[in-house]
């Protein structure tokens, strides 16, 4: 198991099994998209809801498994499924909605709304933060050091633990940092930290809870009605898919940790249908213009000039905002892995030919990258 409290997202897609890929290129493509997705239904175990989008409409949806094993509710389309790292997504449209609004730059430092932080600050940019090139030690490493994952990812009835971590204490921990690990643009290092951060400067624009703001300019809108934050007031989400991992044989409920209510890294939870929502409208201008929006889906620089790398997928790829900007069978794509305690998510969608797959799965399942990239292919062949 991968050590889900350093880096609240996958860094390697794994490849499924060699016989079944290739019996997925012939055949209709819902029998292929039932091959591909069939490998990981489980008896008495929990699941997956997976969407591909094309064209504008939902070309094939399937669910199976358990939301709550020991409840057998099973997993439906409107199932809520914490999207650990597609929230950075959200995060990153949140402040190009304050960038529409004249509330903040891209190139404005952290210093103007951190004042807290040491003099680094100065150097720091809200780009920086958004293309993860800012310096920053992960929060978790600050806040909780060293942990035993099997006592730290427990049961959801479990009791709760003496002090749960929140966003601001994170950001306040940060500020204690005298130095960061490298100048700010020399590299792409994934980071958490940078995320929570931005909620963090997007509550002290707004004067608004960072899920008031994102409820208000980015869900409402769209009608994503199942979709929603939740921080330490711990709001109750009713169709929450439970997380599990395979401890000594059996399935565990891994859903609750420590840190579970710190967010902008991590912190949204939604559904298939509600992400289907969110694709399409980034095909439009109804949250911010074209021109913005783009620069969501465009490589950062580092400060040599070079697009700044990245090691989160098998393959080449760059980020932009929230995003990152790889390619499908010689397509550009922009997509995003999330994975915390038991959740894997992934989003990847293929602009040029209107594609979109959707995977959230509460099985621990690694290969949600690779099960996205498949359906796509199905898709577009």
């Amino acid at each position: 198991m991968r050590s889900p409290h350093l880096i609240k997202t996958m860094t390697t897609g794994l490849l499924l099994v060699a016989c079944m890929c290739g019996s997925l290129h012939a055949g209709k493509p819902s029998a292929r998209l039932d091959a591909l997705l069939d490998a990981w239904k489980l008896k008495n175990a929990p699941g997956m809801a997976a969407v591909l989008i094309r064209d504008g409409r939902i070309e094939y949806r399937k669910t199976f498994g358990l939301a709550d094993l020991d409840a057998r509710t099973p997993i439906t389309p409107d199932t809520q499924f914490l999207l650990a790292s597609l929230t950075k997504q959200f995060t990153a449209m949140a402040v190009m909605i304050l960038v529409e609004r004249h509330q903040l730059r891209l190139d404005d430092t952290l210093a103007k709304f951190c004042p807290e932080f040491p003099g680094y600050a100065r150097t720091i940019t809200i780009r920086h933060l958004l293309n993860h090139t800012a310096g920053f030690t992960q929060y978790q490493e600050l806040l909780v050091g060293t942990i035993d994952e099997e006592s730290y990812f427990r049961s959801s009835k479990t009791p709760r633990a003496a002090h749960e971590f929140t966003a601001a204490e994170a950001l306040e921990a940060l500020s204690r940092q005298e130095r960061l690990r490298f100048p700010p643009g020399d590299r792409f290092e994934y980071s958490d930290s940078a995320y929570v951060v931005l909620a963090q400067i997007i509550e002290r624009i707004t004067g608004k809870r960072y899920a008031e703001f994102l409820k208000e300019t980015i869900f409402d809108p769209l009608g994503m009605n199942d979709t929603m934050v939740v921080d330490e007031r711990k709001q109750k989400v009713p169709r929450m898919a439970l997380s599990y991992a395979m401890r000594d044989g059996r399935w565990q409920d891994i859903t609750y940790s420590p840190e579970n209510s710190i967010y902008g890294e991590d912190g949204i939870y939604s559904t298939v249908n509600d992400l289907y929502k969110w694709d399409q409208a980034l095909y439009t201008e109804r949250l911010v213009s074209r021109s913005t929006l783009e620069m969501a889906f465009t490589p950062g620089l580092a400060n040599d000039g070079n697009e700044i790398v990245t090691d989160l997928l098998a393959r080449p790829n760059s980020y932009g905002f929230g995003w990152v900007i790889s390619s499908v069978s010689g397509e550009k794509d922009v997509e995003h892995p999330g994975g915390w305690a038991g959740y894997d998510t992934y989003i990847l969608r293929v602009p040029s030919r209107r594609v979109t797959a959707i995977v959230l799965t509460n099985a621990s399942n690694d290969d949600v990258a690779e099960i996205a990239r498949q359906m796509a292919e199905i898709a577009m062949n």
